[in-house]
């Protein structure tokens, strides 16, 4: 651990601020449990010849094996835009980074391989500190109903001292690297950084 602090400690300053990155985790937070409700409204929706009302975004609204397959599009439909659209579509940005001037890049400002925006965004922030996201709640209910054990208040609670870890991270360093950067040693720049060598 001390290591670790010294290495960053000692990292490269980076010009991109906490607000600057937690309002462009709000975007795509947004979109990501907008995307993620589609399948669970557009299912309900059908069964119920179009009368909505207020749907909770619980798959337990479905029965079994209905809500084990409305859960999994669910997930699979925002992973697609946390992992495809960074990885194929915006060269390293979700649409909230892409508005908020924002890349994903190597920790040396070269471009991001996509083995690296792929464990990044999937395995480390949706799998591992997804606890925030609707996507991540939706994969947990998946799990719960599978399983039938209650682990997800384990894995959620994980989750969030993860999160919480990485935030202050990215609060008290001056490289602005959040853990699931370092982890994959990526850092998330502007745009117009000086330094950025990405085509």
């Amino acid at each position: 651990m001390k290591e670790l602090i010294l290495k960053l400690k000692f990292d490269k300053p980076n010009n991109v601020g906490f607000f600057r990155r937690f309002i462009s985790y709000m975007i795509d937070w947004y979109i990501g449990g907008i995307l993620t409700s589609l399948p669970i409204i557009l299912t309900y929706t059908a069964m119920n010849n179009g009368n909505i009302g207020i749907i909770e975004q619980n798959i337990n609204i479905f029965e079994y094996p209905l809500n084990i397959i409305i859960g999994l599009a669910s997930f699979m439909v925002a992973a697609l835009y946390y992992v495809y659209v960074p990885m194929f579509i915006n060269n390293g940005q979700t649409l909230g980074k892409k508005i908020m001037k924002l890349r994903i890049v190597n920790n040396d400002y070269t471009q991001a391989s996509k083995k690296q925006l792929f464990i990044r965004q999937f395995v480390i922030i949706l799998l591992l500190e997804g606890s925030l996201y609707t996507s991540s709640n939706m994969l947990h209910q998946v799990i719960n109903e599978v399983t039938g054990a209650n682990i997800v208040s384990i894995y959620n609670t994980i989750g969030i001292v993860i999160t919480v870890f990485s935030a202050l991270l990215v609060i008290m360093f001056k490289s602005r690297r959040a853990l699931h950067d370092i982890i994959i040693n990526t850092r998330v720049v502007t745009e117009n950084s000086p330094e950025l060598s990405v085509a």
